[in-house]
């Protein structure tokens, strides 16, 4: 993906082409490897949850046969978060994308979509963690300082020059007279929240509405898939229960959780990684401020946000939309006749085969008493 890349573009190009030698000596039309931009990435993903939820086709009634369409033919809107970048893909409903450079134009099974997308490089989770300990550094005390995104007793050495080998954190990138810092957790949301918010410029925009850094975001339109790196950490943290529907209560519960001691993290989870552990406290409060703060839904629209992992057994991502656009498994029109839904196609093969019966004991009766049919009819 294109924010790999942003990170290392030796490494990502030398990758590339041992991929591109290795498959080439298979016998198959390889026509090269390359990296998806965050764009594509955003897309594809919006193809595959609205493919797998079936919002791109229509509908067969089952008993009547008369083709209708579904009863909601609006797309779901797409959020994306990997560890890099962020992605956020949606069609708004009668407004104008003023800015081009997020505007995507689709035309699946004889409909036309307007798409609205945008990654957002250095907004995943990760690159956003190195940010603001880049950014908290800078207040750092004899090497030592207190973070609030981590549980009360956690504590870690970190490099400095760890925080400033990617290009996410040049922005705050300075001299320090020191090689190495110690985090020392304080478990305390609100206060992680107030320092994530920081990440966010949203002092300047050149359109009628941003998100943040300056970027055009349409108002939000219709329900939210949330996949990848979004389900993995609400999963974790236990919020993505139908139980837990309100706001308020993710919220409280993200807010208890990095409250929590560590030592007794560590004896709640054992068999979780402690670097993954550790970091759960950060990504759920980034999570929200995220989705609240950068993308602006309400406690109102986060109603609308529903947090998935698979469809149907297939993972929730990109790489599904990217094969089908890739091998043109949707077609740009629809096609003259409407596939048969499951049901329809279970009725009709009963159907048939009754009267398949049918014809056969018929004509077993009359070709063994043929005169009894005839009298019949007399």
């Amino acid at each position: 993906m294109q924010s790999e890349r942003l990170q290392n573009k030796e490494q990502a190009d030398s990758v590339l082409s041992g991929v591109t030698k290795s498959l080439s000596n298979y016998p198959f039309d390889f026509q090269g490897a390359r990296i998806i931009t965050g764009q594509e990435e955003g897309a594809y993903g919006w193809i595959t949850i609205n493919y797998l939820l079936g919002k791109f086709t229509q509908k067969l009634s089952w008993l009547s046969l008369i083709q209708r369409k579904s009863d909601n033919q609006e797309t779901f809107g797409a959020l994306d978060l990997g560890g890099a970048s962020t992605q956020i893909t949606f069609v708004p409903q009668n407004q104008t994308i003023e800015s081009p450079d997020n505007a995507l134009q689709f035309r699946l099974y004889g409909k036309d979509y307007s798409v609205y997308t945008h990654s957002f490089l250095c907004y995943g989770k990760d690159q956003a963690l190195l940010q603001k300990l880049a950014k908290d550094i800078q207040v750092a005390r004899n090497g030592t300082f207190k973070d609030p995104c981590f549980h009360p007793g956690y504590k870690k050495v970190m490099n400095v020059s760890v925080l400033y080998k990617t290009p996410c954190t040049k922005r705050f990138k300075t001299t320090l007279p020191l090689q190495q810092f110690e985090i020392q957790g304080s478990g305390d949301y609100q206060q992680c929240r107030a320092s994530i918010l920081e990440l966010f410029n949203t002092s300047e925009c050149p359109y009628s509405r941003c998100a943040f850094n300056g970027i055009f975001l349409p108002p939000l339109q219709g329900d939210f898939r949330a996949f990848s790196a979004f389900y993995f950490v609400m999963n974790f943290l236990n919020v993505t229960s139908e139980k837990v529907s309100s706001l308020e209560k993710v919220i409280e519960m993200v807010e208890n959780f990095c409250s929590r001691p560590w030592q007794e993290i560590k004896t709640s989870f054992a068999r979780v990684k402690e670097r993954y552990l550790s970091e759960y406290c950060f990504s759920g409060t980034y999570i929200l401020a995220l989705l609240l703060e950068g993308y602006h839904f309400t406690a109102d629209s986060w109603e609308h946000i529903q947090f998935i992992g698979k469809i149907q057994d297939s993972d929730a991502g990109w790489t599904l939309g990217y094969m089908l656009n890739l091998t043109n498994m949707i077609p740009a029109e629809q096609p003259l006749s409407a596939p048969l839904s499951h049901a329809t196609y279970v009725f009709l093969m009963v159907l048939f085969s009754l009267i398949l019966v049918a014809a056969v004991v018929i004509g077993l009766l009359l070709f063994h008493k043929p005169s009894y049919f005839w009298k019949e009819m007399v």
